[in-house]
């Protein structure tokens, strides 16, 4: 049966990326400078300052690099405007011409983003996948997955640790859903305004059946494993052909894994030192009210390069 879902309006909004001081965040606001410039659109840098860091006999001054509320304060904020967009300037290299608009934000950092996102129409939100205070066993921030969760527009999560790709490959993951089909023409537009070639992936796993202890027969009457892969090579096949018409112009290739979803993509991603994984929010046998589906959370925590979630509007 149908979802129903419509796909990620086209919008020329702004990009807007969140800041906090970090070098995690410095990556995703480079990445997101140059998304703008790519595609011809603004780019809104935000920095949300939260609700005041108690001081503990540990600390005896607050931990957060930049000024914390206790209320709000006009000078305050254009001092602290003023500090991030030295930061910005110091960042984004003078050759990257694009409009930047600088806002200081107070109050919960994911949502305040999200809220940020919302007002402006923004065309995405880039943030970081760990900044300031997370944990290392923490591969994701409370942040990155909050946005990632909520937000309406596509959302993309830089890698902490890893160098800018020059790699011309975007990969995308497909499971035959419309989500997924959603999340497919999004990477192509991807793939177009950066002159990538588009990867296809889709994921299978083969069925093993224990034999009976005694009379040895359920593995004869399981599914064929030639069979199926044939059956979901051609889900694969029908994927592409039905956004053929979006896809028109660009290089797309394709390829069928055999293994869990999420660490095939990632290793499809690493493989081809792509520049950006895509993977939709929820595909084939998820639960609604699981708003982030368990490949996309997997993807996000372990992938090396960029990864965007794409939802649809209306889910």
């Amino acid at each position: 049966m149908s979802e129903n879902v419509m796909g990620p309006e086209t919008t020329v909004g702004p990009v807007v990326v969140g800041v906090d001081g970090s070098v995690v965040s410095e990556r995703a606001l480079l990445w997101a400078a140059e998304q703008a410039r790519r595609t011809g659109v603004a780019l809104r840098v935000v920095l949300v300052r939260p609700h005041p860091i108690p001081v503990t006999a540990m600390a005896t001054d607050p931990v957060w690099p930049w000024p914390v509320i206790h209320a709000r304060n006009e000078q305050d904020v254009a001092a602290a405007k003023e500090l991030l967009t030295t930061t910005v300037e110091s960042t984004i290299p003078n050759e990257t011409e694009i409009d930047i608009e600088v806002d200081v934000v107070d109050g919960p950092t994911g949502s305040s983003l999200i809220d940020v996102a919302v007002e402006v129409n923004a065309s995405m939100i880039v943030v970081g996948r760990r900044g300031i205070g997370g944990f290392k066993r923490l591969l994701l921030g409370s942040v990155s997955e909050e946005v990632s969760t909520y937000a309406m527009c596509p959302v993309v999560v830089t890698a902490a640790d890893a160098e800018p790709s020059d790699s011309p490959v975007v990969v995308v993951g497909v499971d035959g859903s419309e989500r997924a089909d959603i999340a497919l023409r999004w990477a192509g537009e991807q793939a177009r305004v950066t002159r990538a070639r588009l990867h296809v992936v889709h994921t299978w796993e083969r069925l093993y059946i224990a034999p009976d202890s005694i009379a040895g027969t359920l593995r004869s009457i399981g599914p064929d494993a030639d069979e199926l892969e044939a059956l979901e090579r051609q889900v694969l096949l029908d994927v592409v052909d039905r956004a053929a018409a979006d896809l028109e112009g660009i290089e797309v290739t394709t390829e069928l894994r055999d293994g869990h979803s999420s660490e095939q993509l990632v290793k499809a991603a690493s493989e081809a030192g792509a520049q950006l994984l895509v993977v939709g929010t929820r595909g084939l046998g998820g639960f609604t009210s699981m708003m982030l589906g368990s490949v996309a959370q997997q993807s996000l925590r372990h992938a090396t390069c960029p990864v965007a979630v794409v939802r649809p509007q209306n889910a």
